[in-house]
Order: C-alpha cells, then sequence, then structure tokens
C-alpha cells in the first residue's frame, strides 16, 4: 500500500521537500491543490539572506505560471502588422537572459519543438530615457541636445517566410519553456565542470511547476522526454529537481521515462491531494506512489493508439505512446526491460525474438527520443506506420485485455 504523509499547511510541504536527500521530487498535483503557490513558498524560504543583507543569494530557478507572465505582446492595434513579444530586462529572469546571451540556443530549442517554420527574431528596444519625474532626459554634447536612449526591454518578432506573425498561445508557452530549458541546460553543464568557476555554483534547486499547460499531446510527451535527458545531465551536480504537475500524460511519460534512466538515482513520486474536512479545516495529503502505476493511465493510452490506428491517423508520437503502453505492461509483469515485452510480437509474419529485438527496440527509440532535424518534425512513412500498427495489434493479441474494461473507458 502506498505511504501517506498528511500536511497542515503547504510550508510543511516546503520544508519536508528542502530536507529530502532525494535528487528529484515527481509530484502529480490535482487542481486547486496549491501547486503553483507551493512553488513560490519554496523560493521564499530557499531565497533568504543569512546575515539579513538586502541581497538575497538565489538558491532556486523555477518554472510556473509567473514565469509566462513576464513576456507581454505588443500587438500594434493602429496598423496591426508591428506584433511581438517582449519581456523587462531588468526583471530577475530577464536579466538572467541577457547576461547568458543564449538567444540562438533558445530558437534551435523552440524549433525542435514547433519546427523551422516560425523563426523568432530578438532586438532591443530602444526609448527615451526620463527620470524619476517622467522628465525625458537630454545629453549635451557640445553644441547639440542628443536624446538620451535606454534599452530596459527586448522583442521577440516571430517571421513566417520574412513575414511577422503572431504565434498562437501554446506556441507563446512552448517558446518560454524553451527559454527555460535553453538556460537550465547550461547551468547543468557549467556546474557539472568541475574546473569550470560558475555563475552559477549557488543554486541548489530548480522547480518546474506545469509547463506544458495547454498543449497537443505530441508536445507533452516531446517536453517530457526532453526534460528527462536535461535532468540526467544533472548526474555528476548537486541539484535538485522538484516537478509538478496537473497533467496525468505528462506525469506518467515523466514517471516512467525518469524511473528507466540509470542517470537519475534517489528520485521519489508523488501524488498531492488537499482535504477540506467537515469543519472546514485543510489538510494536505502527499502518497508516495512510487511503487505503484499511479493511474490507470495505460487504459487510455491504449485507447488513443487504437483510435488513432482505427482512424487512420497514426502520427510520429504514437511510438512514443506505444513505448509508454510497453513500459506500463513491463512494470506490471516484473521486466527489467520493457523491451522484453516486444519478445513474441509478429511484424509482417516475422516473429520477434532475442535475435531481431534490438532492431525492433531502436525503432521505436528512433521516434521517441529522435531529435535529428530531418526525422524530427516530418511525417510518418506508411512502412513506418504498417510498423507501429502490427506491433500494436499483435501487442494486444498477445496481451489480452478486458472487454469489459475496454468498453468502460471507451
Amino acid at each position: 500500500m502506498a505511504d501517506e504523509k498528511v500536511f497542515n499547511t503547504l510550508e510543511e510541504i516546503a520544508e519536508e521537500l528542502i530536507s529530502s536527500n532525494k535528487k528529484l521530487h515527481l509530484i502529480y498535483a490535482f487542481n486547486a491543490t496549491g501547486k503553483t503557490r507551493l512553488s513560490t513558498i519554496l523560493k521564499d524560504k530557499l531565497n533568504v539572506s543569512e546575515n539579513d543583507e538586502e541581497s538575497k543569494i538565489k538558491k532556486i530557478l523555477y518554472f510556473n505560471a509567473f514565469t509566462e507572465d513576464l513576456f507581454t505582446w505588443e500587438n500594434d492595434l493602429e496598423n496591426d502588422e508591428n506584433r511581438y513579444l517582449k519581456y523587462d530586462k531588468r526583471t530577475y529572469f530577464g536579466n538572467f537572459l541577457e547576461n547568458q546571451q543564449q538567444f540562438n540556443q533558445v530558437i534551435i530549442t523552440f524549433q525542435k519543438f514547433v519546427g523551422d517554420l516560425i523563426v523568432p527574431i530578438f532586438e532591443d528596444i530602444e526609448e527615451q530615457a526620463v527620470d524619476d519625474f517622467g522628465i525625458p532626459i537630454i545629453d549635451i554634447i557640445g553644441d547639440q541636445r542628443i536624446p538620451r536612449l535606454e534599452s530596459n526591454f527586448k522583442s521577440i518578432r516571430f517571421t513566417v517566410d520574412d513575414e511577422t506573425i503572431k504565434i498562437s498561445r501554446g506556441e507563446e508557452r512552448i517558446f518560454v519553456w524553451s527559454i527555460f530549458v535553453t538556460l537550465l541546460d547550461l547551468i547543468i553543464e557549467e556546474l557539472g565542470d568541475s574546473e569550470f568557476d560558475s555563475d552559477f555554483q549557488n543554486f541548489k534547486y530548480i522547480y518546474i511547476d506545469d509547463p506544458i499547460s495547454s498543449l497537443d499531446d505530441n508536445n507533452i510527451i516531446d517536453s517530457a522526454i526532453f526534460l528527462k535527458d536535461v535532468i540526467a545531465k544533472s548526474e555528476n551536480t548537486d541539484l535538485k529537481f522538484i516537478l509538478s504537475t496537473h497533467q496525468p500524460l505528462f506525469y506518467n511519460v515523466l514517471y516512467n521515462e525518469i524511473r528507466f534512466e540509470k542517470r537519475i538515482k534517489k528520485t521519489c513520486f508523488y501524488v498531492l491531494k488537499k482535504d477540506i474536512e467537515n469543519n472546514n479545516e485543510v489538510k494536505y495529503i502527499l502518497t508516495d506512489v512510487e511503487k505503484d502505476s499511479p493511474f490507470g493511465y495505460h487504459l487510455k493510452v491504449r485507447e488513443e493508439l487504437r483510435r488513432a490506428i482505427d482512424s487512420g491517423r497514426v502520427e510520429k508520437f504514437h511510438y512514443a505512446l506505444l513505448r509508454n503502453l510497453l513500459e506500463k505492461t513491463a512494470t506490471f509483469l516484473g521486466y527489467s526491460r520493457w523491451e522484453e515485452v516486444l519478445l513474441g510480437l509478429e511484424v509482417a509474419g516475422d516473429e520477434i525474438t532475442t535475435e531481431n529485438i534490438e532492431l525492433y527496440a531502436q525503432r521505436i527509440d528512433l521516434f521517441t527520443h529522435n531529435r535529428q532535424s530531418d526525422l524530427e518534425f516530418r511525417e510518418l512513412q506508411e512502412r513506418e506506420k504498417n510498423t507501429l500498427i502490427e506491433l500494436f495489434n499483435s501487442f494486444e493479441k498477445n496481451y489480452k485485455f478486458n472487454p469489459k474494461e475496454e468498453n468502460e473507458n471507451g
């Protein structure tokens, strides 16, 4: 049975997480449980100056709903032409981004998710400098009066074939997320180099709260896998990670990816609930689900695969769903590797054996983890679709599911 801990406040949960020796905490939190507030509580507890000086040492880098709010749109309502996203370079996050100058890498990361058709362009915004009373500042150079310019904001224009566009809300979230993971990748790289005197040596925690709200399944899966790969690089650092989400698919993909990633050790998997008792007293319940499959999500994964096959719309991300299903089946059957579930399945009349299993496992991995530009965004070819279809049909035949369960969940 799963272990449960009961807390009176979110502050107590924050203390529990801070005192833990775990490298990574993955938390599934139902809506309205206060997980975003938990991230700010952790930030306030960790970023406290030990000697009461005004300057606080930043020990935590966090991503939550407030991170997205740092970016706003200039919509050019008058002409409807010069639309761009902007951020204030004077905020902590904006200053951090300016100092690291990782703009090209942000573009590369963003295009891994959305393709290279959309091209972001970063530009400084120059404005007339004013004093504390709002009066324009004029510099006198010789006999000339020159308005002083300053740049407190940076713009990001998004173009398609050199035409400026306004990207969708989902693409905007992917863009902000791309900025964060680019900076996170840089932090991990520098902290992992013992000979490098890193500017990030004070960072101890990374808190990520729901980075994938409102994204489609394809981007949810890609984001989870990409994040796992970034975290795995931190094995030689002291960084600790706290990840929270209310998105079942994101949680389940991360849950399985992390459990089978040998570079990520000392992990903990939680479900967080808020319980309001009869006297209106609020309790927070943190359930350890490390040894349990936290949801019957494998049934929904199976339904999605069957629906995609029956409707003839098999796509690249369905390989990730297939792997997710194979991993859950392997866990239930006690196999140490998900690939073992492939044994005995048939593709085009050929049975998968110990001699050819790696070929099929590699093919699934190719479309699950691939980051090569020639494969990342193109559609699956017919033979690739047929391979997935035959693998899934053979899987259903070998590992019989309860038809009643299917009807109840369909």
